[in-house]
């Protein structure tokens, strides 16, 4: 895989980018294009455009992808590896990174519990049939 030092990777429209449970070894920036995160189960769990990062939460938290990322547009993504983000996590503040890491703590909590409701609304919705 690419690395932060190289161009940016092309992805066309539909291809996925990473999948849940995946290895999270790289963050992932937008250049250009549209990602659409989604659940292990399909819910959307947001739309990130250029200029957006994503994959961190994994990365992180060090556990494998808790989402799955898919190229809405055909989008350049730069990769950015494991040693790049370990050297800008080191040089900053530890206020700063502990912060970092509370917030991706918490989005992995919320993204869970987000797709938890979702899955028992469409039981409840099934139901009504």
């Amino acid at each position: 895989m690419k690395t932060s030092n190289q161009e940016p990777k092309p992805y066309k429209a539909g291809e996925i980018i990473y999948s849940h449970n995946d290895p999270a070894e790289f963050i992932f920036l937008i250049h250009s294009g549209k990602v659409r995160i989604e659940s292990k189960h399909g819910l959307e769990l947001g739309i990130l455009e250029t200029g957006e990062i994503f994959g961190e939460v994994g990365h992180i938290i060090e556990s494998p992808r808790t989402v799955t990322a898919v190229a809405i547009t055909n989008s350049l993504i730069r990769i950015i590896d494991e040693k790049t983000v370990k050297e800008k996590m080191n040089m900053a503040d530890p206020v700063l990174a502990a912060i970092v890491r509370g917030l991706s703590l918490r989005i992995g909590d919320a993204n869970a519990l987000a797709e938890k409701h979702w899955l028992e609304l469409n039981v409840y919705k099934s139901l009504k049939k």
